[in-house]
Parts: C-alpha cells; sequence; structure tokens
C-alpha cells in the first residue's frame, strides 16, 4: 500500500498561518517565561551525543517557544494540521522533518537518522502526537536516537492562565495573556544500551509524566 503524499496547503490554509503565528506569538510575549533545569539541556549538549527532548502533544506550544533559540529538530505529520503547526513553528527557528505512520513515514525516517547521525544533534519531538493516545510515547523517533546513544531529556511545561481544549484528544493547552509559563527540564533519563522499543517508550513516558506532575503543581501556586 502506498502512503499518501503531503498535505497541500491552501490559500485559508495561508491564512489561518499567518493569523495563528500573530497570535500565538503575542500570547507567548505576553506571558513571562521561567524555565528551570535548563543546565540539563545545556551539559547533555556539550557531551559531543545527540540530544533527544522529549514533550508532549498537550504542551507542544510551550516547548515550541521555550525552545526556539536551540533552533531544535521535530518530526511533524503531513496532515493539515501538521502543516500549519510545521509552518508557525518554523517561523520561531525550528527545523521539521514531516511524515508519520500514515504519511511520509519512510521518508520521515530516512531523514530523522541522517539528523541524529550528528553529534550535535538536538530533537524535540512531541512523543504522543500526531493522535495520541495522550502521555503514551511512541516508539519510533525514541528507538532510532536510543541507536545512536542519544542523551534523552524530558520536558514539562504549562502557563498559570491558559485555555484547554477538553474536547481534544490530548487537552491541548494555549497560554492566556499576563501570566507566566513554567518550562521544567529533567536529569537525563539513564536506560541500558540493550533495552527493547516498548521499555523505552514506558521508561520516557514515565519520567514525562512525573515532570508534568511537577510543572502543574508550581503554576498551581503562582497562579
Amino acid at each position: 500500500m502506498s502512503e499518501k503524499g503531503p498535505y497541500r496547503v491552501t490559500f485559508t490554509d495561508r491564512l489561518l498561518i499567518l493569523l495563528g503565528w500573530a497570535f500565538l506569538t503575542l500570547m507567548m510575549r505576553l506571558n513571562r517565561l521561567d524555565i528551570r533545569g535548563e543546565e540539563h539541556l545545556t551539559t547533555a549538549r556539550a557531551g559531543n551525543r545527540p540530544v533527544y527532548v522529549g514533550a508532549w502533544h498537550s504542551r507542544l506550544l510551550f516547548c515550541a517557544w521555550a525552545m526556539r533559540r536551540y533552533r531544535p529538530i521535530s518530526l511533524v505529520s503531513q496532515s493539515r494540521d501538521g502543516e500549519i503547526v510545521s509552518r508557525i513553528t518554523e517561523l520561531w527557528g525550528w527545523t521539521n522533518i514531516r511524515g508519520s505512520s500514515r504519511r511520509g513515514g519512510r521518508g520521515a525516517l530516512h531523514e530523522l537518522i541522517r539528523a541524529v547521525n550528528r553529534p550535535d544533534a538536538l530533537l524535540a519531538i512531541a512523543m504522543d502526537g500526531p493522535k495520541g493516545p495522550a502521555q503514551v510515547a511512541k516508539p519510533g523517533s525514541l528507538t532510532v536516537a536510543a541507536k545512536k546513544g542519544a542523551v534523552f531529556i524530558p520536558f514539562a511545561a504549562t502557563a498559570t492562565r491558559r485555555w484547554v481544549f477538553e474536547k481534544s484528544w490530548d487537552r491541548f493547552q494555549v497560554p492566556k495573556p499576563f501570566g507566566r509559563i513554567i518550562v521544567l527540564y529533567g536529569p537525563p533519563i539513564e536506560y541500558a544500551p540493550d533495552i527493547d522499543d516498548e521499555s523505552l517508550a514506558r521508561l520516557v513516558s514515565q519520567h514525562n509524566i512525573e515532570l508534568e506532575t511537577q510543572v502543574d503543581a508550581i503554576a498551581a501556586q503562582l497562579a
């Protein structure tokens, strides 16, 4: 069975991308950015190994904004939603590899392997995207990174004032103005060189869930 091709952007999509970028950039700039544990990322990047920052899809916007100065590489689906997200994050400095299990998977895998072959590679990926289930990491990109000896850094973030899309599969979050965006980087995740794919996915999921509990508690205290 052949893979579906990339989504073709319409004029309406281009308008949504421009308006979405302007709105989200404004919302981000109207919040104070409070980053904690960034030394874990800095130390990992100095180690001459690829670095993989794993986030949850629901907190993707916070990750995209907080990490924009690092210009990371991400993996984004070739769906319409993925196209819009990809273009917005690219305006923030990201590089996106396009593809998922439904569209462009093989090509995306090859690009990801080429990217992670560089010892200075920095990947930042929504591990449960694009369709969930929420907070369940998928082995694909994790497995590719692990085979290259990548350092896995857990990531969690939220805002003290936020909109939560309760009906979306991941309860996606968007910051409201005049609050604080809290970002937490966790210490590197220790894993055995011969760990199997599913065990690695469960291990990384556990660390991210624990870090998300911490960041939500901090935001609740500051709200």
